[in-house]
């Protein structure tokens, strides 16, 4: 019929397929960064974030995997200020972790 198999992909997953990564991470006072979790969407990556940050006084940030992107928190423990996001062009990601 002439039809391509990206017309039949539906509305929910294309959702699906644009929902990003995101691994997150906690800053230690000497600088050094742990990894904590792997999340997807980034609703619960903010969600995350949040909880991370009221059960220690260090900092968190995010990175989405596919663009390097980096979401900071400005979240004080037990705080709910909304994170800040920053996009760092030309960072590598072993440079900002």
């Amino acid at each position: 019929m002439g039809w391509s198999r990206a017309e039949f992909i539906t509305d929910a997953a294309r959702r699906v397929l644009m929902t990003r990564e995101y691994d997150l991470f906690e800053r230690y006072p000497d600088g050094s960064s742990l990894w904590r979790a792997s999340i997807l969407g980034l609703q619960g990556t903010h969600i995350h974030l949040r909880q991370l940050a009221q059960t220690s006084g260090n900092q968190f940030y995010a990175i989405e995997m596919g663009s390097g992107k980096i979401i900071r928190t400005s979240f004080k423990r037990g705080g709910m200020d909304l994170p800040a996001s920053r996009r760092t062009a030309g960072q590598s990601r072993a440079a900002v972790a």
